[in-house]
């Protein structure tokens, strides 16, 4: 064989492994390449459902203080220096209402905070995410009823 020959079968074979070695680089990081995009579609679904999750149990926070605090102080019966827990006076639930509604869908971001009483006609708001807990009402201890608050935003 002559040397130039001999340089062309060499040169020939360098060139078929430089293609498969190319080829080979190209299969094994076709995989790797499909899996990073993978992983990365996932984590950004996650990112944002967590968001939203986040978001969803902030405003559930807000509606139990803000039912608890109802309960508790602000629309509870009082008598002298006694606050009656569960015990709601609607005159102390109407002056709430009036005086303080606003300031609360200000300071807590929820523009659509109500409450009510069921009795009352306030049965909680389709669409919106509601509470509810179970009080009395009644001028006195002898015609308690029992009815539920609605707190909604």
């Amino acid at each position: 064989m002559k040397a130039s020959s001999k340089a062309a079968v060499r040169e020939m074979s360098m060139s078929r492994y430089k293609a498969f070695v190319s080829y080979d680089a190209l299969f094994s990081l076709l995989p790797i390449l499909l899996l990073v995009v993978f992983v990365l579609n996932s984590m950004n679904f996650l990112v944002h459902d967590s968001v939203g999750n986040m978001y969803s149990q902030e405003k559930f926070n807000h509606l139990v203080v803000i039912a608890d605090y109802i309960v508790k102080d602000g629309g509870a019966h009082k008598e002298v220096s006694r606050v009656y827990p569960n015990w709601i006076d609607e005159d102390e639930l109407n002056a709430l209402r009036e005086s303080k509604l606003d300031e609360m869908r200000s300071g807590l971001g929820l523009s659509e905070l109500d409450f009510g009483l069921e009795n009352k006609g306030y049965d909680g708001e389709h669409g919106k995410m509601c509470i509810y807990r179970i009080v009395v009402t009644g001028p006195d201890r002898n015609s308690l009823e029992i009815d539920r608050l609605f707190v909604c935003g």
